[in-house]
């Protein structure tokens, strides 16, 4: 199961270039949450746009296709997951906006968190973002990820989202949790 671990994996072309703007076009309903995370020394940790996506019956496809790569991956690691997947993150980060090295696990509800899924859904319009996994060196471990790309890693490993410096940025992120935190 372990032998062959990867920190993160590439499941490339999960999502159309149709369907990732059908993604997007969901923000227009709603207002965006913006959640930042300051810095002790000034500037910020994390500064996006959020936009939580519910399953329901017009959105129940995505959760599927998330749901459907989350297995396969899953299937090489055997991490115990529980089905319900709550809430879905469309995320922007617009010109100046990051987030950086950090770790999807945390106290509570957030130490039950198992797999991270982040797919890219703009596939450009934007320069600079991306995201990096830390690694190796930590150094330059930036993951190339076209429109409609999932990227899928444990939810303990370091990872980042580059500033973008113009345009916008779209990713939809998941976190798949198990009924107990990581032992």
């Amino acid at each position: 199961m372990w032998e062959a671990f990867q920190y993160c994996e590439v499941f490339a072309g999960r999502f159309s270039d149709a369907e990732c703007q059908r993604v997007i076009a969901l923000h227009q309903e709603k207002g965006a949450l913006r959640s930042t995370m300051p810095r002790g020394h000034g500037g910020f940790i994390r500064d996006s746009d959020l936009f939580w996506v519910p399953r329901a019956t017009e959105t129940d496809w995505i959760f599927e296709r998330i749901w459907e790569v989350a297995t396969l991956y899953n299937s090489r690691y055997g991490f115990g997951l529980s089905e319900e997947m709550g809430q879905l993150q469309l995320t922007r980060y617009m010109a100046g906006q990051l987030y950086d090295w950090h770790m999807d696990l945390g106290g509570g509800p957030m130490s039950l968190r198992k797999i991270t899924i982040v797919v890219e859904l703009a596939g450009g319009g934007y320069e600079g973002g991306g995201t990096e996994v830390f690694f190796g060196e930590g150094r330059n471990n930036r993951v190339a990820l076209g429109r409609g790309d999932a990227l899928i890693f444990p939810s303990f490993i370091m990872h980042r989202a580059l500033p973008v410096e113009s345009g916008a940025r779209w990713t939809l992120v998941s976190w798949l949790t198990g009924p107990q935190p990581l032992q």
